[in-house]
């Protein structure tokens, strides 16, 4: 490959990318400073020539990348040398662990350790030494962040670039005992981000997008690895959390706890898992995002629990194959969410005890397997009481083609929502050639509701979702028909009794026009009806963006909505009576450039609402104070006039404050308010990372009732009050073997 002109992308065969490890001796480890001036690394081959994918595909990245690969018997040593001719211009600002580190510059790394080409870990890390890791299974359908690993990183910067020393203990990663030499996937990616350039050791189409770099199918070589053995992981992670607090809509006195529990891993193969957990706790985790919901139908809230999202991966169900047929988006159930672990001890959006359980992930040979089983405690909550509940779940996939896959789940859950409910699904998610995609997804439930309904045939869904995708033009159609008692207590199905399409196509032009990237024009129509034929609901909407090269972007859309309600729909303080209803709605959105210490994103709607109006606003910002103090205010405002009634209008506020002060050390503040729900909270977060696997969190909680009459008067002072306090004080220690 010409180091000077660019290249055919069809023409690339990723195995000709070849980096070799070389193998030290006890006493020859690198000191993990980040400045890579030991003379062992002078041993290791040098890689580099990294290729963008943006702005220039296929050009040569406009600032030179090289890496270098160490290991010994018990650690894997990467040397990342990340040179800048503009020193001035490189760009940090997030530290905390597990950040979305999109805010400057980066380095990503892919290792395939078994080479199968489907599985991988991640690292990546920024010019301030921040710590990000995952695991992607099925060539970068699922990529879980939330799965951690015990590793070392530190950077440093010159007058010349940035530097990177990492060390993995191979204790860390699953792989296979070998005499002899052994050969891994791997791949490098650079983001020069005040140039908002994509550069990769090996080079990917670029209708993948950027989580092209998942698809370990995609990456290079790493060989020179010899005589490698394997080690069960071990790992106990016991904690220790004091707790006080109190709930004042109770009247009760405060209540101070101390509770306990661990978590515990093994290694039960190369490539099997065993987690178990023991009194599972979650005081850390930071509470939803307030929103006001206008729609019919519930909102889908991302899972944050780290036991539930560490080991998602395997368990996900009715996303449509990755890659090709567009990124999903965090908050994106998916086609046919059967399992959505949101359901396990949260009920009415408050928290249940989990009195323990376990989970197996891994492979076998060709298939992916997992197996999960929880139990919750008995518990009464506002809302009812809820009884002592287990939910068990079964996955397992199996490998077809080059980088497809077929599976089944399993789902059972006992005095939940009912007596029992169960549920069994089947799935394929095939990749057919460089452009094309295909999902099938059929699932049926079994439930005493269903038996007493005598629902035969319409306990049963099914999906099939095809698409195309290419960097100039996409295209895509969906069927989804749903019974009327199909019932997945485990999971998120927000409407039943459903026949449903949807086509999709747009057009994605690269125009050379000065400081714009890309155009995106696109349409879409969705038509659903019920099983007797009945029109529910129709949406066609257009869109048009404009994506620049300085990062900013410009999008206006226009939809033509129509509902035909069967029974009244409560919204916007009023009761919408059964009826059809038309209406169009535009939308504009504007967001800046994110290499500012100062940007976000302005969006307006406006135009009909059922048989009346709304407007909305909303604005998302990001202000960085200093070199790691951010602020983050957010606000959204929806205003609706319906014929004959009052007018409504919702205002949500909600502020993050977050400074890291090392890559262990972190504090945030976050404030919500939302006078839809006439609610306010308040969260505070003081994280230290202590020692490699153990952490002490303080976290302070507290929530406030607005808007409370004070008197009977005609026209009563309104007022606050204070609905509950906690301070939690939770310790971590990780110990292994």
């Amino acid at each position: 490959m010409s180091a000077q002109s660019a290249f055919d992308i069809k023409t690339i065969d990723p195995e000709t990318f070849r980096a070799i490890a070389f193998k030290i001796e006890d006493g020859q480890q690198p000191r993990i400073d980040g400045k890579l001036t030991d003379d062992v690394w002078a041993l290791a081959p040098v890689q580099g020539n990294f290729v963008q994918r943006e702005p220039d595909y296929g050009r040569p990245s406009s600032e030179k990348t090289e890496f270098r690969v160490l290991y010994d018997d018990k650690t894997i040593y990467l040397g990342v040398w990340v040179w800048d001719s503009d020193a001035s211009g490189i760009l940090a600002s997030e530290m905390k662990r597990d950040a979305g580190l999109n805010k400057g510059d980066q380095i990503k790394i892919t290792i395939d350790t078994f080479h199968d080409h489907r599985n991988a870990f991640y690292f990546s890390t920024n010019p301030l030494g921040a710590y990000k890791d995952a695991n992607t299974v099925e060539n970068g359908r699922t990529i879980n962040y939330d799965w951690n690993a015990v590793w070392d990183n530190k950077t440093s910067i010159d007058e010349q670039g940035w530097y990177i020393e990492i060390a993995i203990p191979l204790s860390q990663l699953r792989f296979k005992t070998a005499i002899g030499e052994s050969v891994w996937g791997i791949n490098l990616c650079r983001i020069l981000f005040r140039k908002n350039e994509e550069s990769y050791w090996v080079p990917f189409p670029r209708e993948w997008g950027a989580s092209g770099f998942a698809r370990v199918s995609n990456a290079g070589v790493l060989g020179g690895l010899k005589d490698l053995k394997s080690r069960r992981r071990v790992e106990l992670v016991p904690f220790l959390l004091p707790t006080a607090s109190r709930d004042y809509l109770s009247q009760a006195e405060g209540r101070a706890d101390a509770k306990y529990g661990g978590d515990f891993k093994i290694g039960l193969t190369n490539d099997l898992i065993a987690d178990f957990t023991y009194h599972t706790d979650f005081a850390q985790v930071e509470a939803d995002q307030e929103v006001v919901n206008l729609t019919r139908f519930s909102l889908f809230f991302p899972e944050k629990r780290q036991f539930f999202t560490e080991g998602a991966g395997i368990f996900d169900f009715g996303k449509a194959v990755a890659g090709l047929g567009g990124e999903a988006a965090a908050n994106d159930p998916g086609l046919l969410a059967l399992f959505y672990s949101r359901r396990i001890g949260l009920v009415d959006g408050q928290q249940v005890p989990i009195i323990g359980g376990g989970r197996v992930t891994g492979r076998v040979g060709d298939y992916a397997v997992g197996v999960l089983n929880i139990t919750t405690e008995e518990e009464t909550l506002s809302t009812r009481q809820v009884e002592n509940a287990n939910f068990t779940a079964l996955r397992i996939k199996r490998n077809v083609l080059a980088n497809s896959s077929v599976g089944a789940i399993v789902l059972s859950s006992a005095n939940g929502i009912s007596d029992y409910n169960r549920a069994l699904g089947f799935d394929a998610g095939l990749v057919l050639g460089r452009y094309v995609t295909f999902t099938g997804l059929f699932a049926k439930t079994f439930s005493p509701a269903e038996a007493s309904a005598k629902a035969d045939g319409s306990t049963a869904a099914g999906v099939v979702d095809f698409a195309w995708k290419h960097d100039k033009f996409n295209a895509g159609i969906l069927y989804q028909d749903i019974g009327a008692h199909f019932n997945a207590e485990m999971g998120y199905i927000p409407r039943l009794d459903i026949r449903a399409g949807k086509v999709k196509g747009g057009w994605t032009p690269r125009p050379r026009w000065r400081g714009v990237r890309q155009l995106t024009f696109s349409g879409s129509t969705d038509y659903f009806e019920n099983h007797d034929g009945r029109v529910e609901s129709r949406t066609t909407d257009v869109e048009a963006v404009m994506q620049r090269q300085d990062t900013s972007s410009i999008r206006v859309s226009a939809a033509r909505e129509y509902d035909n309600l069967s029974v009244p729909f409560s919204t916007a303080g009023t009761s919408l009576p059964v009826g059809a209803y038309s209406w169009t709605t535009a939308t504009a959105s504007y967001s800046s450039n994110r290499t500012r210490r100062v940007y976000g994103t302005l969006g307006a709607d406006a135009g009909g609402y059922y048989n009346g109006d709304r407007q909305a606003f909303r604005a998302n910002l990001t202000i960085q104070v200093a070199k790691t103090l951010l602020f983050e205010p957010n606000y959204s405002h929806n205003r609706v006039q319906l014929p004959g009634r009052a007018g409504y209008s919702s205002n949500v506020l909600n502020f993050r404050v977050s400074h890291s002060f090392s890559p262990d050390f972190y504090l945030k503040g976050f404030v919500q308010y939302n006078d839809d729900r006439k609610t306010a909270s308040f969260n505070f977060l003081w994280w230290y990372h202590y020692k490699p696997g153990s952490d002490l969190y303080v976290v302070y909680n507290q929530g406030w009732d607005i808007d409370l009459p004070l008197s009977s008067r005609a026209v009563p002072e309104t007022s606050s009050r204070v609905r509950s306090r906690s301070l939690a004080v939770k310790m971590t220690y990780w110990l292994a073997r």
